[in-house]
């Protein structure tokens, strides 16, 4: 669950430019860094309420983005392995590295013999020869075509395509989760000074829902500040 306290981080983030920080604690409440689960459950954490939308603003006018328009044909995680020259390649859609995105994170272990390495970091891959990454490249390429057949929102006849990079993925995050941080902060107060919310409450159910509780206490708010006359 993406929590309230979750997007108000990640907008925080995100307005103050902190790249790292903002995918850090992505993937830490996604529990993944590999690009087919964030992607996945980017899906499937913003559309938790039917009819829920994403606004954007296309040639100065709104476009309405539905559950049904949003990150499609999303492929499902498919481990191969190859062995090239008696070492052992095991590959399948790549994961966030050292804050970079490239196709030879696809590259999930290598294998030589009894000597087995989790590829994790930029100096895990530098111990790949080049002639041997060559060789290995057409297997990669399979799984980047398919990343490439991802359309980030489909809406009629105006399309947006995933690649492979870094920056586009803190961008479909976002698009799916970031505010206005002053917004969410006000928000929070009202709810916290006049219906006695605790900020852990706020940990504890997703940004739609405490927007629920929010639309509420406006109107009792209201309600009790404009009574009726009889």
């Amino acid at each position: 669950m993406v929590s309230y306290n979750d997007v108000t981080k990640l907008t925080y983030y995100s307005e103050h430019n902190k790249d790292k920080e903002l995918i850090d604690l992505f993937c830490n409440i996604c529990g993944s860094n590999k690009i087919i689960d964030i992607l996945q459950f980017i899906k499937s954490e913003r559309f938790v309420e039917e009819n829920s939308s994403i606004k954007l603003l296309f040639n100065d006018k709104e476009l309405l983005i539905f559950k049904e328009n949003f990150l499609l044909d999303i492929p499902d995680s498919y481990p191969t392995t190859h062995t090239i020259d008696d070492v052992i390649f095991y590959l399948d859609f790549p994961k966030i590295v050292n804050y970079k995105c490239q196709p030879m994170h696809c590259i999930q272990k290598v294998s030589y013999g009894d000597d087995h390495h989790n590829m994790n970091s930029v100096e895990d891959f530098s111990i790949i020869p080049i002639t041997l990454y060559k060789k290995l490249e057409p297997y990669i390429d399979e799984y980047i075509k398919e990343l490439n057949n991802i359309k980030i929102y489909s809406v009629r006849d105006i399309e947006s395509r995933f690649m492979l990079n870094y920056e586009l993925i803190i961008k479909i995050i976002y698009l799916a989760f970031v505010n206005s941080f002053k917004n969410i902060v006000d928000e929070r107060l009202f709810l916290m000074k006049e219906y006695n919310f605790t900020y852990d409450a706020f940990d504890k159910m997703s940004y739609f829902e405490a927007k629920q509780y929010l639309k509420r206490a406006i109107t009792l708010t209201n309600e009790r500040n404009n009574p009726k006359t009889p």
